[in-house]
């Protein structure tokens, strides 16, 4: 790098400071100024909801660097409070105001990187001004939402109620709170479900726990707009479907939008997703500036969509890769798979590559296994259950993705199965992975392991399965079927898909005769393993129309 060489970066936050980390370490001679319009830099987004609710006590805990730290430690200079307000790629040349003294100036550069982010989304009506309403996106935020319900909470008002507008991670993170100091709450989701971005299999689960502790669910609405004000508080919202909502705090979780207004107007490439388009260098489509972070797109590794994620370890590694490349190093990015996990109240969900609708609107040959195991040995005091979905293509066992809900495990078989992505390995492959075991921590058998020899199984034919979905269609439309429930009577008695005919596993093959042969048999137990005894037993007594049900009963009920 030549010894005259001027970075400016546009952002301090993930990508931005890991930008100029990387810069510093590619040279000692390179002058590397950040402009950043807030206050602080460096800071565990992911961490806000943890401070409201006060498991973090402290929000010094969340600021990774303070602006004089990291200028002292990384010899660079930050300017928090300035707003770059334009670009002149042709000059090489920024514009910035200094928001605290309102004064105007010039700055050159050789290499220019845009970390500017993404900002919420904004709604129909205008809740600037409405003092109740909140969003969660900086530490100014935190402090704020976190003093406005201190503050109720010491008011000790009776029947406090949140609503929560979308249903997003950081939304669902916050309803630990609310539901610890006694809210009623409300969330209103304009599609189907929350968290739109899984599928219903595993969300399912989720809106069940959430209805058992009387958290109310309005899907297929939206706020249309303040129904009463007082002062500056809102006291209900309308939605579009005429429903008045009653909340002493809104908190807007409808999700973000890249923040690319400055690059759009300076003349930068904007992509079809809306995003900043960039090259594998992380380069815009000038010679000198480069993009990085939510503002910028990013490659789906398994479906080639172009767009950002909003995900920390995304805009970490693009921020690197954009350090390395303006520095004059020519390292690639190689684009994601995308893993994502959200805590919410004692439940992980996480997903990683895929859903199932997603895979299937790009493979014609997508399909999915569903399953369910224990977080560690059955034995073993404290295992939960971990409910398991795995997208893959049926013909190349290529895995296009995996989702999970439970309360302990989830995070180690997510991280498992998108190595395995990453490693490009087919899903019977897994059934082969030597996996860390110990009574407290996983299973001889992990339930990764599990999803290879299913797999497998499917692959040579000796299982075939129905989805719960399709046993629903085939139910609606009076189909001539038997279902087949081979657990005990015990468990039968507990609850049962209507209609269904109990024959225990070990009493099968002594009566055979109860059974159609030409009829269609779909058989069940609580996870899958009777059920696939109780096929193998019938397709080599020679019936021939026979099906175990995806995921079995713990699929059909979709409870935690």
């Amino acid at each position: 790098m030549a010894k005259s060489m001027k970075v400016l970066i546009i952002g301090a936050v993930a990508a931005g400071t890991a930008a100029a980390v990387k810069i510093r370490r590619q040279s000692e001679d390179a002058e590397v100024v950040l402009y950043e319009k807030d206050r602080y830099i460096s800071y565990g987004t992911c961490g806000l909801p943890y401070f409201v609710s006060g498991e973090i006590e402290s929000i010094e805990d969340l600021i990774v660097n303070t602006r004089e730290r990291f200028e002292k430690r990384f010899n660079l200079r930050v300017n928090v409070f300035h707003e770059v307000t334009g670009i002149e790629p042709e000059k090489n040349q920024i514009s910035v105001k200094d928001l605290k003294t309102g004064r105007q100036f010039d700055d050159s550069y050789d290499r220019l990187i845009i970390t500017t982010g993404s900002v919420p989304i904004e709604l129909k009506f205008d809740g600037k001004l409405i003092g109740n309403i909140f969003t969660l996106k900086t530490i100014d935020d935190a402090v704020n939402l976190k003093n406005y319900l201190d503050r109720l909470n010491e008011e000790n008002k009776p029947g406090k109620s949140a609503l929560l507008i979308g249903a997003g991670f950081i939304g669902l993170e916050l309803l630990e709170i609310f539901l610890n100091r006694g809210y009623e709450i409300n969330i209103v989701e304009k599609t189907s479900q929350i968290l739109p971005m899984f599928d219903n299999e595993i969300i399912e689960y989720l809106e069940k726990y959430l209805m058992e502790k009387r958290i109310n669910l309005y899907k297929e609405d939206e706020v249309s707009g303040l129904a009463e004000v007082r002062g500056n508080k809102a006291v209900s919202v309308e939605t579009i479907k005429g429903k008045i909502i009653k909340s002493d705090v809104i908190f807007l979780a409808v999700g973000t939008k890249p923040d690319v207004k400055l690059a759009r107007d300076s003349g930068i490439k904007i992509g079809k997703s809306g995003f900043i388009a960039v090259d594998e260098y992380m380069k815009t489509n000038f010679e000198n500036i480069y993009a990085a972070g939510d503002c910028c797109e990013c490659e789906n590794r398994i479906s080639g969509v172009k767009r950002s994620y909003n995900l920390a370890a995304i805009a970490g590694r693009q921020g690197r890769i954009a350090g390395i490349n303006a520095a004059g190093g020519r390292e690639k990015f190689s684009g994601s798979i995308v893993n994502s996990i959200v805590k919410v109240l004692d439940l992980a969900v996480a997903k990683v590559g895929l859903s199932s609708k997603e895979a299937a609107a790009i493979d014609n040959d997508a399909d999915f296994i569903e399953i369910h195991r224990s977080s560690h040995a059955e034995y073993y005091p404290g295992a939960d259950m971990i409910h398991m979905l795995i997208v893959f293509n049926k013909n190349s066992g290529r895995i296009l993705g995996f989702q999970a809900i439970g309360r302990g495990g989830v995070d180690k078989r997510t991280d498992v199965v998108s190595t395995a992505i990453r490693g490009d390995l087919k899903i019977w492959e897994l059934a082969d992975l030597d996996l860390g075991y110990h009574p407290a921590y996983g299973s001889a058998r992990d339930p990764v392991n599990m999803l290879g020899l299913v797999a497998g199984n499917l692959k040579k034919g000796e299982v075939d399965f129905l989805s719960v979905e399709e046993l629903k269609e085939k139910i609606r439309n009076t189909e001539k079927i038997t279902i087949l429930d081979v657990r005990t009577k015990r468990e039968y008695d507990q609850g049962h898909i209507n209609g269904a005919m109990l024959i225990y596993i070990d009493d099968l093959r002594k009566n055979i005769d109860k059974l159609d042969a030409g009829r269609e048999i779909i058989i069940y137990c609580k996870t899958d393993y009777r059920s696939y005894l109780g096929y193998k037993i019938l397709k080599n007594l020679g019936f021939k129309n026979v099906k175990v049900l995806n995921g079995s009963y713990l699929s059909w009920m979709r409870k935690i």
